[in-house]
């Protein structure tokens, strides 16, 4: 009973709006266990990674010293890993670096495979971000060696496609090929239409770098059939820009112009901003060739307003990826701040009562 008690309060808190983290500190200290509070913390911090970085931190700083209290390297490293991840979204590459490294030392050193393998790719990330793209491959490598080992075979894909991508972004247009062709072969096997629609798309971008436009066009709409099956409609505008680039290269203007008018209705119907961005560009190369310069300017000015909003909107988006750093006070657990939780504590305190009335009773009902 006590159990469920204690997993009531959890189920309470975690749905408190606007919680701060002396509140589920409380909650954490009437566990019994120091795994469970740092299990709770780290669950906390992980959803609101995204939604209120502040708010992950310090759960995560919080699991973090419990961890170190009591010595449980698995929970560590975790936490650590957390943190990697929260600093990469801020910008701070460096200190995700630190992070990341610090779970794959302790990860090693307990021999948690699954989790080197994530730190491993964790670590190409960051490096990719960095351009240091000689680390990024080590890493990724590192990481599909393990995968591989346990027969991983989601995060061996995901493997092959970063090592894909890092390899077109360096022009290793036969190297990117072979891991997007074996990515390819395993969604074939699986019927995995959404990896067949990714490979198919990356494929077609290779063969469009290297001059090979049939082909580029015969696997762009392979990749359309592949979005079909996997009800994916919005990025198959992508897959009709690389047709209509394809045919502006084969000088085929008429057909340019048929597979942009398709990408465009697609990319308003659904409010597709990335594929808007690369749209306007074809298109105004598109009326260049034809001549028509008072529309390609157009085209390009719109291009430049649309990316200007574009680079704010994420600005605005790291701001909100930020997080205030602090340092340890031993006084911050002994008394919780007053805040506009106020109000959630004292029904909090009444639903618990009764919770605990209702557990008498029925503990001693004959």
């Amino acid at each position: 009973m006590r159990h469920l008690f204690y997993l009531l309060i959890i189920l309470f808190f975690s749905n408190i709006k606007a919680q701060s983290v002396d509140s589920i500190l409380l909650v954490a200290k009437t566990l019994k266990h120091d795994t469970d509070r740092i299990n709770l913390l780290y669950k906390q911090g992980f959803d609101k990674r995204t939604s209120n970085p502040q708010y992950s931190y310090e759960c995560a700083k919080k699991a973090e010293s419990y961890a170190q209290k009591v010595s449980l390297p698995y929970y560590s490293a975790k936490v650590n890993n957390l943190l990697g991840i929260l600093y990469y979204r801020k910008g701070e590459l460096k200190k995700a670096i630190t992070y990341h490294m610090n779970a794959l030392n302790i990860r090693t050193a307990i021999n948690d495979k699954k989790g080197m393998a994530l730190s491993n790719l964790n670590l190409g990330n960051v490096y990719t971000d960095l351009h240091n793209y000689s680390l990024a491959e080590s890493y990724y490598l590192k990481s599909l060696q393990i995968n591989s080992e346990l027969n991983n075979e989601e995060q061996i894909n995901n493997c092959l496609i970063n090592l894909g991508t890092l390899a077109s972004q360096q022009r290793k247009d036969e190297v990117a090929s072979e891991y997007f062709t074996t990515v390819l072969n395993s969604a074939k096997k699986n019927n995995n239409y959404e990896l067949q629609a990714m490979s198919f798309n990356n494929l077609a971008v290779i063969k469009m770098n290297t001059q090979k436009f049939e082909e580029s066009i015969a696997l762009s709409h392979n990749s359309i059939k592949a979005k079909e099956l996997s009800e994916n409609e919005v990025e198959k505008a992508d897959s009709y820009l690389n047709i209509a680039l394809c045919y502006l290269f084969l000088n085929d203007l008429k057909q340019t112009q048929t597979f942009l008018q398709i990408s465009d209705s697609i990319i308003n119907r659904f409010g597709y901003l990335a594929a808007k961005l690369n749209y306007l560009q074809i298109e105004h190369q598109y009326f260049n060739a034809l001549n028509d310069y008072k529309n390609a300017y157009n085209s390009l000015n719109l291009l430049h307003k649309l990316n200007d909003s574009v680079l704010l909107a994420n600005k605005e988006a790291k701001l909100e990826n930020d997080f205030i750093e602090f340092i340890e006070d031993p006084k911050h657990d002994s008394s919780p701040k007053n805040s506009d939780t106020g109000i959630y504590w004292f029904w909090g305190i009444l639903i618990l009562l009764g919770i605990s009335l209702f557990m008498f009773v029925l503990k001693n009902k004959r």
